[in-house]
């Protein structure tokens, strides 16, 4: 029995790689990490609990004269005061868009601050690191988008002329370095 559910997210980026995998630490996956504020969280939040649950229950068909406590997995969400994080990810490179529904190029480097929307299934699982629920993503809308490159070369700031110096407050004038 399968045990998923699709649902669209809508939130501020905070951690965002959907524009090249993440290779760091072992990983090797597209993930974001979206704050939504609480009450918008709700809906995902029982969503989540509902199908961890349906994996418990699940479980103790399976092994009914088992009456230890079941090892949980770490939820894919984590509430923070007014704000809910929740994290999403995929193997493989989910399809972007921008709000006029065109697809968005591999080009462009989708950073932390963008907010959107994301398709996702919820599914549950059973593994060694216990019960728990995973979001997949299956495809995003981006509403407002940061750019960025890992090498600086689009820069945020405008661009700035120097005279060949460095100007420090105290010094008075312009020290060539």
């Amino acid at each position: 029995m399968s045990n998923e559910k699709l649902n669209t997210i809508y939130g501020k980026s905070t951690f965002t790689y959907l524009s090249e995998k993440d290779t760091a630490f072992g990983k090797d996956d597209y993930h974001v990490t979206l704050e939504v504020p609480k009450d918008k969280a709700q809906v995902h939040v029982k969503t989540i609990e509902d199908i961890i649950s349906k994996e418990v229950a699940e479980q103790h068909k399976l092994t009914p004269n088992n009456t230890a406590p079941l090892k949980r997995a770490n939820k894919p969400y984590k509430e923070e005061g007014d704000i809910v994080t929740f994290k999403l990810h995929s193997k493989f490179k989910p399809k972007v868009w921008d709000k006029s529904q065109k697809e968005i190029g591999a080009e462009v480097n989708i950073w932390k601050g963008s907010t959107m929307w994301v398709n996702y299934k919820a599914q549950g699982y059973n593994k060694s690191i216990g019960l728990g629920c995973t979001l997949y993503i299956s495809s995003v809308q981006i509403d407002d988008l940061v750019q960025g490159s890992a090498d600086g070369s689009q820069c945020p700031f405008p661009k700035r002329e120097t005279n060949g110096g460095v100007e420090f407050k105290n010094a008075g004038k312009v020290i060539s370095l």
